[in-house]
């Protein structure tokens, strides 16, 4: 039977609608002989050697198979659609073999979408006489199988443990309405942030443009114009704060063509890069970037006891080792007392430690100690020679005390910073057993990395001078790394006796202000009031206020103290932070931003000590400041708001939330606290209909998250349950109970009001 162009074939005895000449050259020529997949985009024809003729390496493939039992087969379509342009994408020959062999990644929607892009593409070029059009970003998909890289995130030799719930809510995150959308996860070292991330691109890859953003590409990604939908991670955000702020802020912007969502890792979200990348204070573009938020920080946990077991299982059947049942649970058991957050790189340390047969180690860093002797061990025996191996260990610490580098910023870096000869290798002229790509591929700038540095920083002669000098280096190189890596450090090894070198390392002469924010922002990451750490650190701001003087350092010298006094509070002793922050106060200019949060923090510790008067005067005393920045201020009248609620004093109480939401300076938290406690006070007092219109301002608010938006649904559902009308109480509630994001407490606390608002019904 022919079809057109088209003949039906007998294959293998099996009926095909494969694609005539005509369809197969139409499908090549709209793409310019390109393959149509976007992370490729590979020229498929050109010359032979010969004089002429030429050589084709593209495929016309079918988008939905053209036999049955084939890849995406669709029965619905009839052999003449099967067989049409409609039907085909062009793809060089990898690529073709790769959307055949994952069927489940790479579907029919997913090819439809990259023949479109591809199309576009190609009349983007040709209408502009350019060769390529650069609107997309090169993003990072790793994958490494190796045995020496077990411990690195990329490493796909042990399939994912557990996780499945985070991947759904990543998905959830992926299918949200708005156009853009960005979303931070934390979680401390080694807890898998970086390994669910990449399990996520692996899993939409076919859908979506995802990876992990290159440092080369990070300042394209505020002027990316997709035409796909686009999933970019950005990890180590701590480091990269301030181009991601405005990118941030640019994509919330701008209209999109595609979906964008941008997945921020980072260990915690505090500190100074957390501001810097909300804007905090310049606050009409933080409205922006915060309405953009998907939701709160995501804190990401340990793993569960069995699957820790699993994952231990798992190790051991790669590694070729058979455990019995008592084998796993003292493992699991090892994990733990290294580890009790049951984080899963701890169940990989622990099982690596044990099977190495010399004895499990006494504690963590004893492992990872063990570990990072047996990666400089590999890497000695592949670089071959005493020097080459010193300098690889010259290279792993610059490029750890970096955040990571690849081999082209590691070159630019040689040109730039001029390091004193001998110390590190040449791009070209070392390492000829192996590639200098391959050596900064297996750096991990986490907790073993952080640890193999210092551990240089201990030992003696040259090999400590060199790594005071890579760590001087890597500070000249850039200082917002440099100092992420410290607080990073300073975070998992708060106890380790060479911590302050770390601090010691940048260039207080000539950048004192930029040396003084990275030694306070320290001061909390030691986690104690008695660390030794802190007697250093006071000293060293005295020797450089005798040094060099000047308003700024006299500030930060008083910020140090203040995060000082917060330690000693937050270990619940509130009469000796009292006193700090008083002293702290007497030196504390009175134009100078921190001395706002002094006061707040002095007035929390007079509450507990029983003081309120004094409390309510340090409150007041933020609030009339008018050199008082307004973040400072809301948190003053939200403060003293309270203490006015539990007097009884309604108007006084609604007078200040009133006064917190007219400020103009202010984050989403002051205000949604603001109009949360606002609508409470007016239920309280008989003004319901004040209260439902805070209510209604909570969820109208587009820089309020989901989270406190459902919180408020239920407040106004327990309203309506308590006032006997539970059948008013019922949209709110099972709008609770279907988002997917939510409180624990405000979900529970949702289902147990609807089963008795439906029992009451």
């Amino acid at each position: 039977m022919i079809l057109g162009d088209q003949m039906a074939q007998k294959t293998f005895g099996t009926s095909r609608d494969d694609f005539s000449k005509a369809v197969k050259d139409a499908l090549t020529r709209r793409v310019a002989s390109r393959c149509s997949n976007p992370d490729c985009r590979a020229v498929t024809s050109g010359p032979k050697l010969q004089s002429s003729g030429a050589v084709n390496v593209g495929v016309a493939a079918h988008i939905t198979a053209a036999s049955p039992g084939g890849p995406r087969y669709d029965p619905a379509l009839t052999p003449v659609e099967r067989a049409s342009e409609h039907n085909g994408i062009w793809l060089c020959q990898n690529c073709g073999k790769l959307i055949d062999s994952d069927v489940l990644r790479y579907t029919a929607s997913a090819l439809r979408q990259w023949k479109n892009e591809a199309e576009r593409k190609t009349l983007k070029m040709l209408e502009a006489g350019v060769g390529e059009s650069g609107d997309s970003l090169l993003l990072d998909l790793p994958q490494l199988d190796s045995s020496e890289s077990l411990l690195v995130f990329a490493n796909t030799a042990i399939a994912r443990v557990g996780r499945d719930a985070e991947i759904r809510e990543l998905k959830e995150f992926l299918q949200a309405d708005q156009a853009f959308s960005w979303w931070l996860w934390t979680g401390s070292a080694g807890a898998g942030k970086s390994r669910l991330a990449i399990e996520l691109c692996r899993a939409v890859v076919g859908e979506w443009h995802a990876g992990f953003l290159r440092d080369d590409f990070q300042s394209a990604l505020g002027s990316l114009q997709p035409t796909r939908p686009t999933l970019v991670v950005v990890d180590y955000a701590a480091q990269r704060s301030e181009w991601l702020s405005e990118a941030l802020f640019r994509l919330s912007q701008r209209p999109l063509s595609a979906p964008v969502r941008v997945l921020v890792l980072e260990r915690q979200a505090a500190g100074a890069w957390w501001e810097t990348l909300q804007r905090t204070h310049r606050m009409e573009e933080s409205f922006h970037v915060q309405a953009s938020q998907y939701g709160l920080p995501r804190e990401l946990g340990g793993l569960s006891r069995p699957d820790i077991r699993r994952l231990i299982k798992a190790v051991a059947t790669y590694a070729g080792a058979e455990l019995s049942s008592t084998n796993v649970e003292d493992i699991a058991d090892h994990a733990e007392k290294i580890d009790a957050e049951r984080r899963p790189l701890f169940a990989l340390v622990a099982t690596m430690d044990w099977l190495d047969g010399n004895g499990v180690s006494v504690d963590r860093d004893a492992a990872l100690r063990r570990l990072n002797a047996r990666v400089d061990g590999q890497t000695a025996q592949r670089v071959g020679g005493f020097s080459p191996a010193r300098r690889a260990r010259n290279v792993r610490t610059l490029a750890t005390a970096l955040g990571g580098v690849s081999a082209d910023a590691y070159a630019r870096l040689l040109l730039t910073l001029s390091p004193p000869a001998g110390l590190l290798p040449d791009v070209y002229d070392d390492f000829l057993a192996v590639s200098l790509d391959d050596l900064l591929d297996g750096v991990r700038p986490d907790i073993l990395g952080e640890l193999y540095v210092l551990d240089r920083l201990a030992a003696t002669g040259t090999e400590r001078a060199a790594a005071v000098g890579l760590l001087q280096l890597a500070w000249r190189a850039d200082q917002q790394a440099y100092r992420a890596f410290v607080e990073r450090a300073a975070g998992d090894h708060s106890e380790h006796e060479q911590l302050v070198h770390l601090l010691d390392a940048g260039d207080w002469l000539e950048s004192p202000v930029s040396c003084a924010r990275m030694v306070v922002d320290t001061v909390p990451l030691l986690q104690r009031s008695d660390h030794p750490a802190l007697e250093w650190i006071f000293s060293w701001f005295d020797t450089l206020r005798e040094s060099i003087s000047g308003q700024s350092i006299d500030e930060l010298a008083v910020t140090a103290r203040f995060r000082f006094a917060n330690l000693v509070l937050k270990e619940g002793d509130a009469h000796r932070a009292n006193e700090l922050f008083t002293k702290a106060l007497a030196d504390c200019d009175p134009c100078w931003s921190v001395r706002s949060g002094i006061l707040n923090n002095r007035g929390i510790t007079r509450l507990d000590i029983g003081d309120r008067d004094a409390a309510m005067a340090d409150f007041t005393a933020v609030i009339e400041d008018s050199s008082a920045e307004d973040e400072a201020r809301a948190c003053a009248l939200n403060n003293r708001a309270d203490l006015h609620d539990d007097d009884g004093d309604v108007p006084s109480a609604v007078a200040d939330r009133t006064a917190v939401l007219g400020l103009a300076e202010t984050t989403y938290n002051r205000r949604y606290i603001a109009l949360a406690r606002r609508a409470r006070a007016l239920w309280a007092s008989g003004d319901r209909a004040g209260a439902q219109r805070d209510i209604e301002s909570i969820l109208a608010t587009s820089d309020i998250v989901m989270e406190q938006k459902m919180a408020a649904r239920l407040q106004r559902a327990e309203w309506a349950v308590g006032s006997g009308s539970p059948s008013e109480a019922r949209p709110d509630l099972e709008a609770v109970i279907a988002s997917a994001r939510n409180f624990d407490s405000v979900e529970r606390r949702a289902r147990e009001l609807l089963s008795t608002a439906k029992g009451d019904g």
